[in-house]
């Protein structure tokens, strides 16, 4: 079966214009000049069919490397003119660096895809006037920015400076499909740019890994990159048959450009098999081929919203004409690798067999939902492999993950009270058909659902009181929605973290316990006996001295209170019952003695009759 006709994609080759600012604070920036490097790699990795050219700008813009095809003599030029770039410029003229390298640009794209890189480290700055360059920077935000919008031009932004105007560069980037990265050292420009040829170029990869990588009888070219450090040993290649080579030794088929940091050689009509190379791993080393047998994907954008689930398919063509033989596609393994900046996600197959997300069987489409609650927020790859009889292709692609609502959290009129707004971001978000729920939720997992109101334009408002619970709560926000190209949002996030500070409840003082009876009448010595002796102890030997008088010691804990008060219940119910044996000790003693007084009393009577008589 001969190859069907390809789906057909407007603008498959490349048309890039470089701008790269060379202004004075770039002496700080890059005092090195690593743009240098950065922009020869950049060079060296566009393929042949590439149009591009090079602008530098401070105060002036200058056409540094004139717009043309990127083949040998072009490529040759443009390493030569790279030496030039340096940081003379007095300001930075962004505004007429965009206008002059796209004054050419008309109509919407047909055989090339445009886009625009844009390097700068300041902020616009074209006069002493600031209000100047506040209208400069209006000017590319309000009209600039609409005409590329039109033009289908993708701009891609790198801040080299913290003191670069971020807000604009991510607008630049963000309003026109692009990609922004902020750079903090001159020394990651190598590997940014290798990301934004990836964004532009769009390459044909095969896997390297471990410092291997296969060749099969498809690839005419192939052109190898290899970060290297100041102190390393010079890279050695080995082909499949064994004989290694270098810089210094190259067979006639390898070209080989060494410069700051990395090895980048071409090989024509390389050696199918495994191909290995004696150099330090890195995994941002990559092998670029050039061949007829493609792996195709559909375009995912740069920015993904957070909970977004999209189709992801990949197809293959021969010669630009899809691949529908089965005894081809049968054979022939796809997996999606998902990585973010937490992990990496257990590989997910893509299939062509009609179920789920894959629409019609065996059709030379394989398919995969991508996204939903795996995207964290943040920076994020797609690698996509895959395996035949006889050939592996691999893709990279980069993105951001970004939340689909802004979150907004102020005091309100009452004591505790805080105004939650919930804002669905419009620039991603279809405004209609959005739903939101929102709760507090503790460390245990109870939760406080939180009524909210439809505020107009999509937005949520509701309260909540912090003096109302405890302890830290996660704000939990539940999104159902589209995107603005129309794919499904199922948002959940625990985004904010508030503190709780509801007073503890008031601890309840124990009952004080009950007073003892009073003992009716009690007798002086019994009182004194209850008072100053609340134990029974053996009676002292007897002293002439009077007793001192004590005083009780202050008691420091009501627990020591509560003890002494049951103590002293207790004596004094022994006291009681000493008592009452006194008591029956003392009647029996009077009665007993009484009877003797009688009978000695009538003892002495008959005596004194006798005595009479």
């Amino acid at each position: 079966m001969a190859p069907a006709a390809a789906k057909q994609k407007p603008g498959e080759q490349a048309d890039v214009r470089i701008l790269i600012d060379i202004s004075g604070s770039m002496k700080q920036n890059d005092p090195h000049n690593l743009r240098r490097p950065a922009l020869r790699m950049l060079v060296g990795l566009l393929p042949k069919e590439t149009r591009a050219g090079v602008w530098t700008f401070g105060q002036y813009v200058n056409m540094q490397i004139p717009l043309g095809q990127a083949d040998k003599a072009w490529k040759r030029r443009a390493r030569a003119e790279s030496k030039k770039i340096a940081s003379p410029g007095q300001r930075t003229n962004i505004e007429e660096a965009l206008h002059r390298a796209t004054e050419d640009w008309s109509g919407p794209p047909t055989l090339f895809r445009r886009n625009l890189i844009l390097l700068t480290d300041g902020m616009v700055d074209i006069s002493r006037d600031s209000a100047k360059n506040h209208a400069s920077r209006e000017r590319i935000l309000q009209k600039i920015v609409p005409r590329l919008q039109q033009l289908k031009v993708s701009i891609h932004t790198i801040a080299l400076s913290k003191n670069a105007d971020h807000e604009l560069m991510q607008a630049l980037a963000q309003t026109t499909g692009g990609w922004y990265e902020q750079v903090d050292n001159a020394e990651q420009l190598k590997k940014v740019f290798l990301r934004m040829f990836e964004k532009v170029g769009k390459p044909d990869t095969v896997p390297f890994k471990d410092n291997k990588f296969s060749i099969d009888d498809s690839i005419t070219e192939a052109t190898v990159l290899v970060f290297r450090k100041p102190d390393a040993k010079p890279t050695q290649v080995i082909p499949p048959s064994g004989k290694a080579f270098g810089a210094s030794n190259l067979p006639d088929s390898v070209s080989w450009h060494q410069d700051e940091g990395y090895d980048m050689f071409t090989i024509t009509n390389p050696e199918g098999g495994e191909w290995r190379v004696r150099a330090e791993v890195d995994p941002d080393n990559r092998v670029m081929v050039v061949t007829d047998l493609k792996m195709q994907t559909n375009e995912l954008p740069n920015r993904l919203v957070q909970g977004v689930t999209l189709p992801l398919e990949v197809s293959f063509t021969d010669h630009d004409r899809l691949i529908k033989k089965q005894s081809f596609l049968k054979v022939v393994n796809i997996s999606a690798m998902q990585r973010d900046e937490e992990r990496e996600h257990e590989p997910r197959p893509l299939l062509d067999d009609g179920v789920g997300a894959d629409k019609t069987a065996a059709d030379g489409y394989f398919s995969l939902a991508y996204g939903g609650e795996d995207l964290q927020p943040g920076m994020g790859e797609l690698l996509l492999n895959a395996k035949g009889r006889t050939f592996v292709r691999e893709k990279r692609i980069s993105y951001e993950v970004v939340s689909p609502l802004d979150i907004k959290v102020t005091k309100g009129a009452a004591q505790g009270e805080m105004e939650l707004q919930i804002l669905p971001d419009k620039r991603l978000l279809r405004p209609d058909g959005v739903e939101i729920e929102a709760w507090l939720e503790s460390s245990e997992g109870e939760q406080l659902p939180l009524a909210l109101t439809d505020a107009g334009e999509g937005v949520r408002s509701g309260s909540f009181n912090i003096m109302s619970f405890s302890g830290p709560h996660k704000l939990m926000i539940k999104l159902k929605g589209q995107t603005v190209a129309g794919h499904p949002v199922d948002y959940f996030d625990g985004p904010m973290e508030v503190e709780g500070i509801k007073p503890p409840p008031a601890e309840s003082k124990p009952e004080p316990e009950p007073e003892p009876e009073p003992i009716s009448n009690p007798a002086p010595a019994q009182m004194e006996q209850l008072v100053d002796e609340p134990e029974p102890v053996e009676p002292a030997e007897p002293s002439h001295e009077p007793a001192p008088q004590t005083q009780a010691e202050p008691v420091a804990q009501e627990a020591e209170e509560e003890e002494e008060t049951d103590w002293i219940s207790s004596s004094i119910w022994l006291a009681v019952i000493n008592l009452l044996v006194l008591a029956l000790g003392g009647g029996a003693f009077w009665w007993v003695r009484r009877n003797r007084q009688d009978e000695v009393t009538l003892v002495d009577e008959g005596a004194a009759g006798v005595l009479q008589e």
